[in-house]
């Protein structure tokens, strides 16, 4: 199958594209490489620099004429998302909308979005299923939230749509820059022998998920029927329970500073996979532990 991977330079993008040429399908990777990095993308991929709201798009995808298309390209930074509203917006609604357009446009027969468990904010109900009420607390995650209810509106049945809200993603290639990647930053800065900076009081939960997890639930969705699906393990982990697995798995003293909470910050997040596990028969592979010492061990292989 020919699958565009929009974003495919990225940490969760290349995972991706690695794995769908593993299996025989022909990739081309869209990226700007404004956070993607072209050393991520696998030698069997075609690349093409482009950013998403380029007028170049559509010829692109006319050129390659994909069954399907992964969309994984965004700012990605909810600090950012605060600062620049309308940069958030025109990237990850008006650059979103500008390929789903050209996708109908061309015909492509599936679209699989990549979007965020910041779409539900702060829902007491843990794990939180996908019918919930979404209650977004950033610009990042309404504007994810917006452009996945345009998906149904704009499609009417021309393509089969997916849309994927995966938990906390790790592993190996993740950014160490910024805030997105707490498990990264915090192996980077272990390896380095820096404090790690703990936002809060370090209670605050997460549903982290091992990105070849992730990738497992992207791979299957594109031969199931489509949907809104969370991607995640189903259980949470504090941030102070990653210091405590961290310092087992490095065998180092750790410091850790305290400092204010971010703005927008959930406090709590976890995903229900029933959806998942039924419909895409999902599972994840990876516990914790194990998915920690394997990023761990790439990171410390990579200095």
């Amino acid at each position: 199958m020919k699958i565009l991977i929009a974003g495919g330079a990225g940490f969760i993008g290349s995972h991706l594209g690695d794995k769908l040429i593993a299996k025989n399908h022909q990739v081309l990777v869209l990226d700007d490489l404004s956070s993607g990095r072209k050393e991520n993308i696998n030698p069997q991929a075609q690349f093409i620099k482009l950013d998403i709201n380029s007028q170049k798009l559509g010829k692109v995808i006319a050129d390659f004429k994909p069954e399907a298309i992964y969309h994984l390209a965004a700012q990605k930074s909810v600090s950012v998302s605060f600062l620049d509203p309308k940069l958030d917006a025109q990237i990850n609604i008006i650059g979103s909308l500008n390929i789903l357009q050209e996708a109908l446009k061309q015909k492509v027969k599936r679209f699989i979005f990549v979007s965020s468990a910041a779409v539900y904010g702060a829902i007491k109900k843990r794990p939180t299923p996908e019918r919930v009420k979404t209650e977004p607390l950033s610009p990042y995650g309404l504007n994810k939230l917006v452009f996945e209810k345009y998906l149904p509106i704009l499609v009417n049945h021309k393509l089969i749509w997916t849309v994927i809200r995966p938990a906390n993603v790790y592993g190996p290639r993740q950014d160490t820059q910024g805030e997105a990647g707490v498990i990264a930053i915090f192996i980077n800065n272990i390896i380095n022998n820096s404090p790690l900076n703990v936002n809060g009081d370090g209670q605050q939960t997460r549903d982290y998920v091992y990105v070849a997890d992730l990738v497992q639930g992207l791979v299957k969705a594109l031969k199931k029927r489509g949907g809104i699906f969370n991607i995640g393990t189903g259980q949470e982990r504090t941030v102070n329970d990653l210091v405590k697995y961290l310092k087992e798995i490095s065998k180092k003293e750790i410091k850790v500073k305290k400092r204010v909470a971010l703005q927008g910050e959930i406090k709590y997040s976890c995903l229900d996979l029933g959806e998942a596990q039924k419909e895409l028969n999902f599972k994840p592979q990876f516990s914790i532990k194990k998915g920690l010492e394997l990023t761990y061990q790439w990171f410390k292989n990579k200095k």
